[in-house]
């Protein structure tokens, strides 16, 4: 994984998504020249969002669009997060942007991972229709705290499960539903004995993809999955509900 890889907010494809939603036809001189930028950079935009699954079409008065991914794209949230299609593992991106200085209440979201992991290096099964993100903390812990942090984000998992008439139960570094596993939670932790560096959150949940036997998913629990852009904006405003009650982040990073 190169930091090239990863997919970045931008106010261009903001803007660009927020004209196409209010007209019918949106002209890329306009928005060009209300961002001050290049036609020919809006036509780059316009083109990164087609390959992501929006459909966007260009008629002789501007750009259309017909149809959303309803994918948990930066540009589509209120946090602070990085998108990859397909990476290893959202853990091991987001130990190295934390290393790298990157801010607390960072979200680094994958499509599908090819090397998740639980508990105690389990493997964790990521296939493309479930949400997988790692969330990077700064918390004001010391490492001896760290666990502090675990059931808080049960309760978020439990919370948007109920937000979907779905009743979760908390089992260690799991969510279950009538005893079979909807969610995993994996909590590493950086730092010396007095004070945690920063701590990696990774979070997977079930939610449209392919399960083991012994596990569910949002699909199979209500016969149709949510837009795991619905599920991501609910699941990350109730992490912070819950985390920020619990825990302070240190003021020089604030976020």
């Amino acid at each position: 994984m190169t930091m090239r890889n990863l997919i970045r907010d931008s106010r261009i494809k903001r803007r660009l998504l927020a004209a196409l939603r209010e007209m019918s036809t949106v002209s890329g001189d306009e928005i060009a020249r209300e961002l001050g930028v290049s036609r020919v950079a809006v036509w780059k935009h316009a083109r990164e969002l087609m390959k992501l699954g929006y459909g966007i079409i260009g008629t002789p008065k501007g750009y259309r669009l017909l149809y959303e991914p309803r994918k948990p794209y930066p540009w589509e949230l209120d946090v602070r997060s990085y998108y990859l299609t397909k990476t290893d593992s959202t853990m091991n991106v987001a130990r190295r942007l934390a290393e790298k200085g990157e801010k607390s209440w960072t979200f680094v979201i994958a499509e599908k991972q090819t090397a998740g992991r639980g508990r105690f290096m389990s493997k964790w099964v990521s296939r493309k229709g479930g949400l997988y993100f790692s969330l990077i903390l700064r918390p004001n812990l010391k490492l001896t705290e760290a666990g502090k942090l675990l059931p808080p984000v049960r309760s978020a998992i439990m919370k948007t499960l109920e937000e979907y008439r779905v009743q979760g139960k908390a089992v260690e570094n799991g969510v279950y539903v009538e005893g079979r596993k909807i969610s995993g939670i994996l909590i590493e932790v950086a730092g010396e004995l007095d004070m945690v560096r920063y701590a990696i959150l990774g979070v997977g949940l079930n939610v449209a993809n392919p399960v083991p036997e012994n596990a569910t998913s949002l699909m199979i629990e209500l016969g149709e999955a949510p837009t795991l852009l619905d599920v991501s904006r609910r699941l990350f405003n109730n992490l912070g509900t819950f985390l920020k009650v619990i825990i302070k982040v240190r003021n020089d990073d604030s976020g």
